[in-house]
């Protein structure tokens, strides 16, 4: 369990940092230029990625199928940020406070989060069961669309773009569904409070209250 809440949250906190060329190059308006908001970016974007080509039957649903669209990702900011390497580490230096301030927040809450799911980890009540077997029936799906868990022969007939996310790092990290609920949960809660914590940073900034 430890190895898998700490392989999960560095991934996450790695992700950030591969996509902020992109996120500087599309939120470059922003006083933050998107430092706050590249994780969710990359994960979404990553997540589009593995959907599309596993739906069009190009990718699998398995570790290098998965590999290969966070490379798609990766290529994509590489791209973006080719001719401002300069100017991006230069305001990550200027900037290294805010930095500090993010990676903080993120840390912060997600250990918080992770000891609320450890003192209630149970998947009961309202719809846990389902999303829980949603989770599960993407980790055992070879292909796109994945399976429905009750009814044998047919896919998933509900949005579940956000299970298909919740797999991938599941995949990645070896960790099996139930654990995987719960580090959603807690993936949830911290890249929300991080994005929180951005757009306030930005709206401070822009009126000048800073």
């Amino acid at each position: 369990m430890i190895w898998q809440l700490l392989s999960w949250f560095f991934l996450l906190m790695l992700l950030g940092w591969v996509t902020f060329p992109l996120a500087y190059h599309l939120f470059r308006k922003l006083p933050g230029r998107g430092f706050t908001l590249s994780r969710i970016l990359g994960l979404l974007l990553w997540g589009f990625f593995f959907w599309l080509l596993s739906w069009l039957g190009i990718l699998q649903n398995n570790k290098g199928g998965i590999l290969l669209a966070l490379f798609l990702v990766m290529l994509l900011s590489i791209w973006a940020g080719w001719k401002r390497w300069r100017e991006i580490w230069g305001w990550v230096k200027d900037h290294w406070r805010l930095a500090l301030a993010a990676e903080s927040v993120f840390l912060l809450s997600f250990t918080f989060m992770t000891l609320v799911r450890a003192s209630n980890p149970d998947a009961t009540g309202t719809e846990k069961p389902m999303e829980l077997a949603f989770i599960n029936a993407i980790l055992n799906s070879q292909t796109f669309p994945p399976h429905d868990p009750w009814l044998s022969g047919y896919s998933i007939s509900y949005y579940h773009f956000g299970y298909i996310l919740v797999g991938m790092l599941a995949k990645l990290t070896s960790t099996s569904g139930g654990v995987a609920f719960n580090l959603a949960l807690i993936s949830t809660f911290s890249l929300s409070a991080l994005g929180a914590y951005g757009v306030v940073y930005n709206l401070l900034v822009s009126f000048g209250k800073t």
